[in-house]
């Protein structure tokens, strides 16, 4: 048994949808020859194909729904037009001409619009409005899969992942349910894969015990691999991106950062927490809570296949650098300082105050000082944090844009803590540090915004290449 989990980065282009078909179908034979040689009453074979959104069309939905806020609609429906385009182009490129395949993309395009028209009427966009939007994403994503696979011949069936992944009503930030996500992949996918069938669904999307849309988090598709991997007691998770696996600093970022070959789930999460937008921060959780073993495995389509990072429960026998396991940066934080201003009374205070608290918990980092709480918010997140805890009674003040720098461990502890501390700031000796966090399994540097690439090539340069 198999899970696939494929990039949206792969997605935006022929070559990486092409890949993407051979790699299904050798999956595909080698898994039906396995099922017919199991002597193992019960267990399960086969491939399930978890898609996220193609390039960059949760980004074009999510600014859409901003603009239809402002009132601009017929920009954010401009914008709209543009995403559905680059699917209607890819599946022109790839010889899908089949009337079904644009029909769907247009009703899917219909949903959206009316969604934004709503959104203009009433000049606010909830986390639950927000989910419904994004989630469309998947939706345009899974239509052009479905179509290719079946151009190709292979026998894919799509499910709805919200008929599958189960969550709480904490919208753009749910958490599955996993009692209810396992019976519901023991109900809807394992039939399908009995039957030979490759199951398609999407990731990042869920929906509440009622069947409303949520979302779980940017990158949460890596969730859905593993939430569904971790029912169906995968032997393996295939994250299937443009790179070969994780790497010391971001490639794109920096000029010589070195493969990592292989580190532990809690290590792997944590690069997720601190910027590392390769992966979810908790895409591991489902697969630490049995015995049984699943690796998950990074890799490309495109170069050798010995080249890709493996992720394990036990921790690798390396200690990684002498200095740390990898850098990762997160890049236009805003800080804020939040204090009580009033707080709001009279009907419906509790649930404001709640609302608040909810808020917050969506920044990249929080700290308090005196009576004050200090966070450092996400540009994407700063419309809807600074709403949330304006309407519970705070007042916020914000500062210039900083940037994070993450310098993960393999471990941490105080002795440690202090020689690292020193290698970093010899090393940014140059540069304005505004304060150094230790967090996790990290040492967090903030620095001005504006150096905070400079200050990471500085980083990886010292501690990592030479």
């Amino acid at each position: 048994m198999v899970v696939y989990k494929f990039g949206g980065a792969l997605g935006r282009s022929r070559r990486g949808l092409d890949a993407l078909v051979k790699i299904v179908r050798e999956a595909a034979r080698r898994e039906t020859t396995r099922m017919h040689r199991s002597k193992r009453s019960g267990e399960i074979h086969g491939v399930v194909l978890v898609a996220s959104a193609i390039g960059h069309t949760t980004r074009h939905l999510a600014r859409a729904a901003e603009l239809a806020e402002d009132g601009r609609l017929e920009e954010a429906e401009e914008l709209l037009g543009r995403a559905v385009a680059q699917h209607e182009q890819l599946a022109i490129s790839l010889g899908l001409g089949e009337d079904d395949l644009f029909e769907e993309l247009e009703s899917i395009l219909r949903d959206v619009a009316s969604l934004l028209e709503g959104i203009t009427i009433v000049r606010e966009v909830s986390q639950r409005t927000r989910d419904a939007v994004l989630a469309c994403g998947e939706r345009f994503a899974i239509a052009l899969i479905e179509a290719l696979l079946t151009y190709h011949d292979l026998p894919v069936r799509t499910v709805d992942a919200k008929e599958v992944i189960v969550t709480d009503e904490n919208f753009g930030y749910a958490a599955p349910i996993t009692e209810e996500v396992s019976k519901a992949v023991h109900k809807v996918i394992v039939p399908q894969l009995k039957r030979g069938h490759i199951v398609l669904l999407q990731g990042f999307v869920g929906a509440t015990r009622d069947g409303i849309t949520t979302t779980m988090g940017s990158e949460s598709s890596d969730l859905t691999a593993t939430l569904v991997a971790s029912v169906l007691r995968a032997e393996e998770v295939v994250i299937w991106k443009t790179l070969p696996g994780l790497y010391t600093a971001d490639p794109e970022l920096v000029k010589s950062p070195k493969l990592i070959k292989s580190l532990s789930f809690e290590e792997a999460e944590e690069m997720g927490r601190r910027g590392a937008r390769v992966l979810f921060p908790a895409f591991a959780h489902p697969l630490t809570q049995d015995e049984h073993e699943t690796i998950v495995r990074i890799a490309t389509p495109f170069g050798k296949s010995s080249h890709h990072t493996v992720l394990q429960r036990e921790p690798p026998r390396s200690t990684g650098t002498r200095s740390g396991l990898a850098l990762a940066i997160e890049q236009r934080l805003i800080p804020i300082v939040v204090r009580e201003s009033g707080r709001s009374a009279g009907a419906g205070a509790h649930q404001r105050e709640a609302r608040a608290q909810k808020a917050l918990a969506r920044a990249a980092m929080t700290w308090r000082s005196q009576s004050e709480t200090h966070a450092l918010i996400r540009r994407e997140d700063r419309r809807s944090i600074v709403r949330d805890l304006t309407a519970g009674g705070y007042s916020i003040t914000e500062s210039a844009p900083q940037s994070a720098l993450s310098l993960i461990l393999r471990k941490r502890s105080t002795e440690d803590d202090g020689s690292t501390l020193s290698a970093i700031t010899r090393s940014l000796r140059s540069f304005p540090i505004q304060a150094i966090v230790p967090a996790g399994r990290s040492l967090i540097t903030l620095v001005n915004d504006s150096e905070g690439l400079s200050a990471l090539r500085k980083l990886h340069h010292d501690l990592f290449e030479t």
